[in-house]
């Protein structure tokens, strides 16, 4: 039996902590396999007993995997982008002596903290990473390329229910719907969607199926709804807040498009909601999208910030009911190929490395 300890956000209405958890429940199908769990609070002050705690519960001489994502490991100076991970990931190898695998959601690697981050990352035994422009990344800067291994973000194989029904259920019944879903925040573009909006019949509404989560994102949603105000559109803008278990399958099966018109992502887990669903999709063409384009050919993309070609996508896909299909079949082809079994079975391996 392998016991894996997992360093991770936990319960919290946080992308990091739904895809772990499921990620943890397939694991968990194992007979070879325990999880232990160590939850790290998402927000709020950390201090160091705080880690020291959590890490003192983490038994000699055994396995732990860290979710990396800056925000669970600091600040720990108030407005100042230091993090308290490189003492953890010292304290763990080097205090703990545990073997250690890290799953990096997000770093930049032209940002000059996150160049000391990256070489604590390098006390990892594996390093996981969603995307090859971040194992790339991470290569320039030093981290062993023996260490660096690529596993997509899981995706649930989830049920699609009758779209007619769905749109009754919301009050939008007989209205296309764009939807996008996600943390509102201004990388993910919102405000471009409502800037085309008038550009498209009435019948057209924009579900937006989030919530803030830091201040900055509160005075953008702020700024949002300043934007759907001036334009008149307080009736085809439709702010869900954040959508649980419960009501992601109906919102998903209203959906006639979603749409990801990110300005900047490393990798994004709401994308994968949205592709489980098999409906039609449009993101941005950032490098992260590119690259699902280019080996699922799941999703139509646009120019990034161009709202011209954002529009002319959303017109054309809403028309074209062919290519509708063929976009649920490529959607079918990346859920077999990225499915939690998939991702799970893979992270088993590298689990069985370190044990050898």
């Amino acid at each position: 039996m392998i016991t894996i300890n997992f360093i991770t956000s936990w319960n919290a209405e946080c992308g990091i902590a739904d895809t772990t958890r499921l990620f943890v429940d397939e694991l968990r199908k194992h007979d070879d396999i325990q999880i232990n769990i160590c939850p790290v609070k998402k927000y709020g002050p950390k201090n160091p007993f705080y880690f020291f705690k959590l890490l003192k519960n983490i038994p000699k001489n055994q396995i732990t995997h860290i979710q990396y994502h800056s925000d669970l490991f600091g600040p720990f100076i108030p407005n100042v982008s230091l993090s308290y991970f490189p003492m953890v990931i010292s304290l763990l190898k080097f205090w703990r002596k545990n073997k250690i695998i890290t799953t990096v959601h997000e770093i930049d690697s032209k940002s000059t903290i996150d160049k000391i981050i990256i070489k604590f990352l390098n006390f990892s035994d594996k390093l996981i990473a969603h995307n090859s422009n971040l194992i790339n990344s991470m290569e320039k800067c030093g981290v062993k390329k023996d260490k660096l291994f690529l596993i997509p973000l899981g995706t649930s194989q989830s049920k699609l229910l009758d779209k007619k029904l769905c749109k009754n259920k919301l009050g939008l019944t007989g209205k296309k719907i764009l939807t996008i879903f996600g943390f509102i925040g201004l990388n993910k573009g919102h405000d471009l969607l409502v800037d085309i909006l008038p550009e498209l019949d009435k019948n057209h509404i924009l579900v937006i199926a989030g919530a803030p989560r830091t201040k900055e994102q509160i005075e953008y949603k702020h700024l949002l709804e300043e934007q759907i105000f001036y334009a008149g559109l307080q009736e085809r803008v439709k702010f869900f807040g954040f959508v649980d278990k419960k009501q992601l399958p109906i919102v998903a099966g209203a959906t006639d498009i979603f749409i990801y018109p990110y300005r900047w992502i490393i990798a994004s887990a709401a994308l994968n909601i949205a592709l489980s669903y098999q409906i039609p999709t449009i993101t941005s063409d950032l490098d992260y999208f590119k690259e699902i384009k280019s080996e699922y050919s799941c999703i139509e993309l646009f120019k990034n910030e161009n709202k011209q070609d954002l529009l002319e996508k959303i017109c054309g896909l809403l028309r074209n009911t062919e290519k509708q299909e063929h976009l649920r079949e490529k959607c079918r082809y990346f859920n077999k190929k990225t499915s939690w079994r998939a991702v799970g079975n893979k992270t088993r391996e590298l689990y069985l490395e370190l044990t050898d």
